[in-house]
């Protein structure tokens, strides 16, 4: 039988759909979710979640599989739609009502599935860099007929989302096939991050990644990232601003820029001297920028 690890300091643990997960809950006020991104968990909202405490009911949670949730069975695949079912089963048991859902990268996705199948638990959705890579290829690797009709459409988009395909996806899948999950690890964050900004990660967040590799393994060898349409997008009756770091690689500027433009009323909000990981590298303007969209949607 596989260990569970301890839970976190001052966590709390949820029975939903199955499974237990970890969560914490601070402030008061209108109810906000956290939802991190994969090779990561709970801890990595620390930087901005008592900023957001202080206007806000906030509930904090580990994904699952993510630690120090019980972790991911051999040949299970971390499929993205049962996160979402996962969210909104949180948001019913603890009667949020309406909340305000705020996601980091496949956790920003997350919250989009979730607020596409059930808006009447949404107030509003802050989406920190989505991978929406269906904004503009439906499968990886793309298939002919979509390479072209981008090539024609948006060559720019194409550049950017080959380019980390070959830099990133790529070599990351091909070194966990081979069991080398360090090497793994290292090609998928320098494609997200940038090689400047990994060089900085500091070594706690780079232990919270490795915890939670094994996840993020099952998910990159999975089925893949459901798709998102453009239709989807424009039908969205929800208040949402798009968040990104200047320094966020570039196709994951033009997913965000591409989700702007869709999504009704939509915003997109570019965080100076950030990356990926937007609101670790700038808790305080992510907190203002969180606070006072929401308010104008409270």
């Amino acid at each position: 039988m596989k260990k569970t690890p301890a839970p976190l300091m001052n966590e709390q643990e949820i029975d939903l759909n199955g499974t237990s997960l970890a969560y914490r809950e601070c402030g008061r006020g209108d109810p906000m979710v956290l939802v991190h991104a994969g090779i990561s968990d709970l801890r990595s909202w620390e930087p901005l979640e008592p900023l957001v405490a202080e206007h806000f009911r906030v509930i904090n949670y580990s994904r699952r599989f993510a630690h120090p949730n019980r972790p991911i069975d051999d040949g299970v695949d971390d499929a993205l739609d049962q996160h979402a079912e996962d969210l909104v089963a949180l948001i019913g048991r603890l009667g949020l009502g309406k909340a305000h859902l705020v996601g980091n990268s496949s956790g920003a996705f997350v919250c989009l599935l979730a607020a596409q199948r059930r808006p009447d638990l949404v107030r509003t959705l802050t989406l920190e860099e989505p991978p929406v890579l269906s904004m503009f290829l439906t499968a990886l690797p793309p298939k002919p007929g979509e390479l072209f009709k981008l090539l024609l459409s948006s060559p720019g988009a194409l550049v950017a989302l080959l380019k980390f395909g070959a830099g990133a996806i790529g070599p990351a899948m091909k070194a966990f096939r081979e069991g080398n999950d360090s090497a793994a690890l290292d090609f998928f964050a320098r494609g997200v991050l940038g090689d400047a900004a990994y060089a900085k990660i500091a070594p706690a967040r780079k232990r919270q990644m490795t915890d939670n590799l094994k996840q993020h393994r099952a998910a990159l060898l999975g089925a893949g990232l459901p798709v998102f349409t453009a239709a989807d997008a424009a039908s969205l009756g929800i208040p949402t601003q798009l968040v990104r770091g200047s320094d966020t690689p570039g196709f994951q500027r033009r997913i965000n820029q591409r989700l702007a433009g869709l999504i009704p009323g939509a915003r997109d909000i570019c965080i100076p001297n950030a990356s990926h990981f937007v609101h670790e590298d700038d808790p305080q303007r992510v907190a203002e920028a969180i606070r006072t969209f929401c308010s104008e949607h409270g």
